[in-house]
């Protein structure tokens, strides 16, 4: 016979867990919910749920060495437990094991009908990939098999009122009005909406931060869609009348391309928080710029490419302290760091920062990395440096900073190494504004050279790398050169400030623009108008 105690511990676990998974998880309460599934395992050590449970939140902290070990124990117990391998697919990613990743997240689609299975598959080739057609064909691996079929089956969307020059309702859907990159680029606009042409409703779908709260100030019609489900919300988007509704998620956590898909709106747009194509066929407009966009690459998306004269602007942060000495002169050596998250820093980026290490024998080297803690960020990082090469008593690896201290690494740091394929985007701007020289390369496509087209914008089109050995020449050149670094420090906030990364009046204007054309193209049936250079009145007059 059963001890009846064991006999219903099951059912008591699996209400633990997803307890855990629908209060803590969801609210970022991490640790919380660490503390409280490390005390389950001591009881149910072999309980293949729970371990991919712990892997799930070590995921979530960017513990990808923990993650990887918890999923691999998920596994062992469990070899069916395809969510374990897709989450352990992500952490090997987000270690810079690409084509790791790739290979285990196509054995996990080959036996997945689970929309996010697929979706994290097309996150990962748009990262890893430099074929853009083959990550659009990932893509749409996804949009074929999970959105497109809820567009033919969503119900008629009724448009009542079509007055060309109507005060437009726009819609914004996110998870980021939060301490996130996101919310530095949408500030502005938000704070610069001209009320007489357009009603703005925020749709959000994320917790709120300090942030969010200066950001609710900004708009009259705030609703929070947390827990409500995609039909609910797009019945209540449709319930608003929203012309034109913005997606500022793509495929990052949080995202409610489920409402997109069932077409919430008349037109619906993508923007910002993901630079590479959905795939899906409700998503009618991708806003760009001939930066990240250049003209000839249409064929890369799924979505119709919607020209804007400038991607988007800057809000600094309220904190961002500044030094106008590099700290070279004080320390007597230079530093180098690098900003973006982990995911982004490759084994060959590695390989190239020790080049530069190696031909400037005192520059010391700062890896700020997105793992919570410093015995995370050590034991992702620390064996990469190592095979890299890296003189390791001259790189320090730092894990994940509060933004306040984030935005103080101007005093600390001299000079900025960009990561590429995939480069920085606020973490470059950010870097610049605290005035430290970003060293950059040409990406292959311009959605993967965020940086280079911040310099272009800032008119310094030479800044930018086109080999490894231009890039390595340019960081040795910056610590070599110390007034070149007193010249940038005592010029570059004004001189971003005095560039369209700034010009939050213009920018926002532009943005209605363009809303407004794509409501024309509405209108007309088509989507002849893809780029904000056009005369509106005129096309206002024959509509």
């Amino acid at each position: 016979m059963s001890d009846p105690i064991l006999s219903i511990a099951p059912a008591s676990l699996e209400q633990e867990l997803h307890r855990i998974n629908t209060t803590l998880v969801p609210n970022h309460q991490f640790l919380e919910a660490l503390t409280e599934l490390m005390l389950l395992a001591k009881e149910h050590v072999t309980d293949a749920q729970l371990w991919m449970l712990i892997g799930h939140v070590y995921t979530r902290m960017a513990h990808w060495t923990d993650a990887v070990a918890a999923l691999e124990t998920a596994i062992a117990l469990n070899p069916e437990l395809h969510a374990a391998n897709r989450l352990r697919a992500l952490a090997l990613f987000s270690m810079g094991q690409q084509q790791q990743a790739c290979e285990l997240i196509d054995r996990v689609v080959k036996k997945s009908s689970e929309s996010g299975d697929w979706m994290l598959r097309a996150y990962i080739y748009a990262h890893a990939s430099r074929d853009p057609m083959k990550a659009l064909q990932v893509a749409r691996d996804w949009g074929k098999r999970f959105a497109d079929p809820l567009t033919r089956n969503a119900k008629p969307l009724k448009v009542l009122d079509r007055n060309p020059r109507k005060k437009l309702r726009v819609g914004y859907v996110t998870a980021d009005f939060r301490e996130h990159s996101v919310a530095f680029f949408m500030q502005p606009v938000l704070a610069h909406h001209n009320p007489d042409d357009v009603e703005v409703h925020v749709y959000s779908n994320g917790p709120a931060d300090h942030i969010t709260q200066r950001m609710r100030t900004l708009v009259q019609h705030w609703h929070e869609i947390q827990g409500i489900s995609d039909e609910a919300v797009c019945a209540k988007i449709r319930q608003y009348g929203i012309d034109v509704l913005v997606d500022l998620s793509g495929f990052t956590h949080g995202h409610r391309l489920g409402v997109f898909a069932r077409r919430a709106a008349p037109v619906q747009v993508t923007w910002l928080g993901y630079m590479q194509t959905l795939g899906m066929k409700a998503m009618d407009y991708r806003l760009v710029d001939k930066g990240i966009a250049p003209l000839g690459h249409a064929p890369y998306y799924a979505e119709t490419l919607f020209y804007v004269k400038g991607m988007a602007c800057y809000a600094p942060p309220a904190y961002a302290p500044f030094s106008e000495q590099p700290p070279m002169l004080r320390n007597g050596y230079p530093t180098l760091v690098s900003l973006n998250n982990s995911a982004k820093i490759t084994d060959e980026m590695l390989r190239i920062w020790s080049q530069i290490l190696h031909a400037r024998e005192d520059a010391r080297l700062i890896i700020l990395v997105k793992e919570e803690s410093a015995e995370a960020a050590q034991a992702h990082m620390q064996p990469r440096v190592e095979a890299a090469g890296m003189p390791l008593e001259r790189v320090s690896v730092m894990h994940q900073q509060p933004l306040s201290n984030f935005m103080e690494m101007g005093h600390i740091a001299d000079v900025a190494l960009d990561t590429s394929p995939t480069s920085g985007g606020t973490t470059t701007l950010h870097a610049l504004w605290m005035g430290l020289p970003v060293v950059t390369l040409a990406g292959e496509r311009g959605a993967d050279a965020s940086s280079a087209g911040i310099w272009a914008a800032l008119g310094w089109h030479k800044a930018v790398a086109h080999s490894e050995q231009e890039y390595v020449g340019r960081a040795l050149e910056f610590m070599h050169d110390t007034e070149k670094l007193l010249r940038f420090r005592a010029s570059i906030r004004d001189r971003m400030i005095d560039s369209p990364l700034m010009d939050y009046v213009a920018r926002t204007a532009e943005l209605e623009k363009a809303f407004r054309l794509m409501w024309l193209n509405h209108l007309r049936g088509n989507r002849q108008i893809a780029d904000v250079d056009v005369d509106l009145e005129q096309l206002l007059a024959g509509a």
